[in-house]
């Protein structure tokens, strides 16, 4: 279970027991803000979007965002070059830990289908109050919640053929003015693996998928408003039999729980909202259930399990916003061997990865700017227990890691501090000038930190390098600059941004030169080890959106983004960054039918990170066509994805960690040839 520190119990109090906070009003006029300040966000429509399997796949339809994809299931989030536990990811505001040590139950990965609205991310420097760590960024799933004063529901189908793949969810809503329930269902599944344009079978992407939860909603208001209430969710996923091809292991099972409570209150002009959360998520996974193990490899399995907590609370009037945050997470992984039951691996022991914050935005109309600040002050604490292996009794090597983490001081504290100025200047009534400036901390993640033996479990790097962690790294510190104009008028709309983000102390792999490390990585079958280590960083860039109505029936779309990632230190690039990419759509919409044509392109990558032994990548072009038929109460849709069957690598998806594939061992992962899929929906 969750150990509760004296600072924890601090903050539990205070959301329970909450203490008004007031300031003096100022001289200058403000502008009367209820709940969160509004802010530029960038919303991705998953029901005008091709078919997704997972939330993650709608990444590629934000300004600057990507997804790094090591299976069907598994996508990282990816901003501006900045990936994994960066990029502040949360689903109805809640931020909770995965079970796996290589992110195979990736943040997106627990959102719902059936329940997602839309794919939410705060566009260039996210403000303090978006999330306890945003140096990379914020994304958020914005999913259904249950309303009062409503009875409606959906079923929705969608199936590709490129995998033999489908998806049925279904939602209900029953409120009346004083109480709401919302329930829901999903289930996916993917009988066979994909196909490339070549025909290559990419194998295991199969997969299985269960989500059930719901939540009930009472109203405390007594002037039948929906402003004030609280709510209590659950969510029971379950995932099996699920490949990711990009890493040494494959998904036996996911299984977890997860509970919510949440309120919002109106006291005495003060706006206050809070919520908890909780995890408890438990999974299995093994090298050789779906895939063929060759015979000079050694069958193992990793059990793996997390128990995580979330919380905030957070009260606003007038240009003010204040609130307090809490994240607690802890971490087990043992690795055995399932043909020799004296054999294991501490993979990581009773690992603690705790943050406590505290934060305070304003927000003012000062002529014609409009301004924000905000400060955010984060105390990390992590520690970890002993570990052991079976191994330590016939290697010297190994019993020498033991010791020397084990002797350590693995009990580490840090202190961050974030710091956000956005502004938006008003030019006329069609442009905008945006700047942004940030100075944002961010700590190790648990893997970076207390990983002790040469291994691939690195928070799904999928780069096939065996790693070792760092327990006293540094915080990350990035100096972040916008710049960029907005602009809508007639029928054009064009929002380009430039980005400068300079990071001290950022941590990736550099060459291990612990000579124990180096043999036991040797034995391992790595002549090539990694210990993550504090290095310098730039990355640099811009992303453009833009629309242009050609007539009442048709427009055409574009989105580009270019990111450039260099190491400050040496001569060198940072790892899996995006290619420079644009996507071009051409729409169609009369009456009831809808219709799309878009193309998406992608550039070569050659800046590509040598440390790392990354391999480049050439550019590709994609077509993509689809059409539909909206009325009020049920959608159909149908398109064909990669019309021209072409094959592709992308630069984001690893290589290949499997054996006897199609695919050569150690290769850059292809992408999806062509597929045709239907999408359908019912709302009652």
């Amino acid at each position: 279970m969750l150990r509760l520190s004296s600072l924890s119990i601090a903050i539990l109090s205070a959301l329970i027991f909450p203490s008004a906070v007031f300031a003096d009003e100022g001289e200058m006029e403000v502008i009367e803000v209820k709940g969160r300040p509004q802010e530029n966000f960038s919303i991705a429509d998953p029901s005008t979007s091709i078919p997704q399997i997972d939330v993650s796949d709608l990444l590629d339809k934000l300004p600057g965002a990507a997804v790094n994809g090591n299976g069907p299931l598994t996508g990282i989030a990816q901003y501006r070059g900045l990936f994994g536990d960066r990029v502040n990811t949360q689903i109805n505001g809640v931020s909770l830990a995965g079970a796996g040590p290589n992110a195979m139950d990736t943040p997106l990965s627990y959102a719902s289908l059936i329940l997602t609205e839309g794919l939410s991310m705060t566009r260039g420097i996210a403000p303090v109050s978006a999330g306890i760590d945003t140096l990379g960024g914020n994304i958020e799933v914005i999913e259904s919640k249950a309303t009062f004063d409503d009875t409606t529901g959906e079923v929705a189908a969608q199936y590709q053929t490129n995998g033999d793949r489908g998806n049925l969810g279904g939602k209900v809503n029953l409120g009346n003015k004083d109480q709401a329930v919302l329930l829901y269902v999903d289930k996916l599944k993917g009988n066979t693996d994909i196909t490339t344009g070549n025909g290559d079978s990419i194998n295991p992407t199969t997969y299985n998928k269960t989500m059930v939860g719901g939540e009930y909603r009472l109203n405390l208001s007594d002037n039948n408003i929906n402003d004030e209430s609280i709510a209590f969710g659950y969510q029971f996923l379950e995932t099996t039999n699920a490949g990711t091809p990009a890493l040494p292991m494959d998904i036996d099972f996911i299984r977890d729980h997860r509970f919510k409570v949440e309120g919002e209150h109106y006291i005495n002009s003060w706006d206050l909202n809070w919520h908890m959360a909780y995890s408890d998520a438990k999974h299995g996974m093994d090298n050789y259930s779906l895939r063929d193990k060759p015979d000079t490899s050694s069958a193992r399995y990793n059990n793996a399990d997390s128990n995580s907590f979330d919380s905030e609370i957070s009260i606003a009037k007038d240009a003010w916003l204040l609130g307090l945050d809490a994240r607690l997470s802890q971490h087990n992984s043992l690795i055995s061997d399932p043909t020799n039951a004296s054999f294991y691996i501490d993979n990581f022991n009773d690992v603690q990865d705790d943050v406590y914050s505290i934060f305070a935005q304003w927000q003012q109309d000062i002529g014609q700017w409009n301004w924000q600040f905000g400060s955010r002050i984060k105390n990390y604490r992590t520690d970890s227990g002993t570990i052991n292996s079976s191994m330590a009794s016939s290697m010297t090597a190994v019993q020498a890691l033991v010791d020397d983490f084990n002797n350590s001081d693995r009990s580490q504290v840090q202190t961050g501090l974030d710091l956000t100025i956005n502004g938006q200047y008003q030019f006329n009534d069609a442009w905008t000038g945006i700047i942004g400036l940030a100075r944002k901390q961010d700590a190790a993640s648990y893997q970076e930190r207390y990983l002790w033996i040469p291994m691939q479990s690195t928070g799904g790097l999928a780069d096939g390098r065996t790693y070792v962690g760092q327990v006293d790294l540094d915080l990350e510190t990035a100096y972040q600059l916008e710049l960029g104009v907005d602009y809508d008028q007639d029928k054009w709309q064009i929002s380009p941004r430039a980005f400068v983000n300079r990071i001290d102390n950022y941590i990736q792999g550099t060459p291990a030169t612990d000579p124990n490390v180096i043999a036991v990585a040797a034995m391992m079958g790595d002549d090539h080890p990694m210990q993550f280590s504090n290095v310098d960083a730039l990355l640099y860039g811009m992303d453009l959106t833009a629309n242009y109505q050609l007539s009442r029936r048709w427009e055409i779309d574009l989105l580009g983004s270019y990111v450039r990632g260099e190491r400050r230190d040496i001569d060198d690039n940072l790892y899996r960054i995006a290619p420079l990419k644009a996507s071009l759509g051409l729409n169609f919409q009369q009456g009831n039918w809808i219709g799309r044509l878009e193309g998406v392109a992608n550039a070569a990558q050659n800046k590509v990170s040598e440390t790392q032994l990354e391999e480049t990548t050439a550019g590709y072009a994609l077509i993509n066509i689809s059409a539909g038929y909206d009325v009020e109460n049920w959608t159909v849709r149908a398109g064909i994805n990669n019309l021209f069957d072409t094959e592709y690598e992308d630069h984001l998806a690893g290589y290949n960690r499997v054996s006897s594939s199609d695919i050569a061992f150690g290769s850059r992962m292809p992408g999806m040839g062509l597929t045709t899929w239907v999408t359908g929906a019912y709302r009652f």
